[in-house]
């Protein structure tokens, strides 16, 4: 299962958040709080954090009496940062086992050239006729808004509004591009990390689902995102520099790995949850035409769209 935290914590139970698999995460979308009792500043963060979180608290000895005095349950309280101490704690305080409904989509790729700005460009389309659907392009490229027949505003006007970047915000500088489908960042420059995690935030405050043309999967802008993110899509071909790349990725659990233009079933090891035939003629008609991608590879992504609209439920 992944874990979800907001981590307000020093260096130490840092380093045990990291073993125990902790994603961190911000106050939207996190499952639980770490906080350390013991670090001025993890409190100052806490405190800001929504009341009803699950938080587990490490203490020292000089807030025992505090705690007790609050009432402050045992089986949420820990005196040891060592993750054999954590781990029981975080399970016991972790709400039932629930699939979220998905709302965000990451769509990336083991190297670059891979047709990450096509499929998530034909993916937002079919989801946009069911739920107002939101495209960020954080690549830094013309790809997205391209195929999307939009030219969006670029990241510029927004890099000094990390901190307080609004649905409101976003809303200014989106692009209707079809009905029910904004569309939000474009060239010249990616967006820095700090924005595009506030875009994304922003984003689930204005539309319903949030679909996102990402770097390849070793950009940290990539690797930020996917920890917030309900669904990565990992797009893949079978060459050996595609493979090479696979091999040495750290893929998010529960990535679903997309391979283009191939049959196979698994690629070095990973199970290829759906694959895109090669289908030059279709790509080459929605270029000189609507820019919506027909025949068998419109077929492909229309089903990978329903699969992603059940996760959305």
């Amino acid at each position: 299962m992944r874990v979800r935290a907001v981590i307000c914590v020093g260096p130490e139970l840092a380093t045990s958040a990291a073993a125990l698999g902790l994603i961190p995460t911000d106050d939207a979308r996190a499952d639980i709080a770490l906080l350390d009792l013991r670090d001025g500043a993890a409190i100052a963060k806490a405190a800001a954090l929504r009341r009803d979180l699950p938080r587990v608290v490490v203490i020292g000895e000089a807030e025992g009496e505090i705690v007790r005095a609050l009432g402050i349950a045992d089986q949420v309280v820990a005196t040891s940062c060592e993750p054999a101490a954590l781990g029981p704690l975080i399970a016991s305080v972790l709400p039932a086992a629930r699939r979220h409904a998905t709302r965000s989509i990451l769509v990336t790729a083991a190297r670059g050239g891979a047709g990450t700005s096509l499929l998530a460009a034909n993916l937002a389309r079919r989801l946009a006729p069911s739920h107002a659907t939101l495209a960020l392009d954080v690549t830094g490229g013309a790809g997205l808004g391209w195929w999307l027949g939009a030219s969006p505003a670029g990241w510029q006007d927004l890099e000094g509004l990390a901190d307080e970047l609004s649905a409101q915000h976003l809303a200014v500088v989106a692009t209707e591009a079809v009905a029910g489908l904004r569309l939000a960042g474009g060239p010249p420059l990616a967006p820095s990390v700090a924005v595009a995690r506030a875009a994304l935030r922003a984003g689930l405050e204005l539309c319903e689902l949030v679909v996102v043309d990402a770097p390849n999967i070793a950009e940290l802008r990539t690797k930020e995102l996917a920890a917030m993110v309900d669904r990565v899509l990992v797009l893949t071909y079978d060459d050996p520099v595609s493979l090479a790349a696979l091999a040495t990725s750290e893929l998010p659990p529960g990535a679903w790995i997309i391979g283009s233009q191939s049959t196979a079933s698994a690629m070095i090891g990973r199970e290829i949850f759906r694959s895109l035939p090669r289908s030059d003629r279709d790509i080459a008609a929605a270029a000189g035409g609507a820019r919506v991608v027909g025949g068998a590879l419109g077929a492909a992504y229309d089903e990978l769209a329903d699969l992603l609209l059940i996760d959305t439920t």
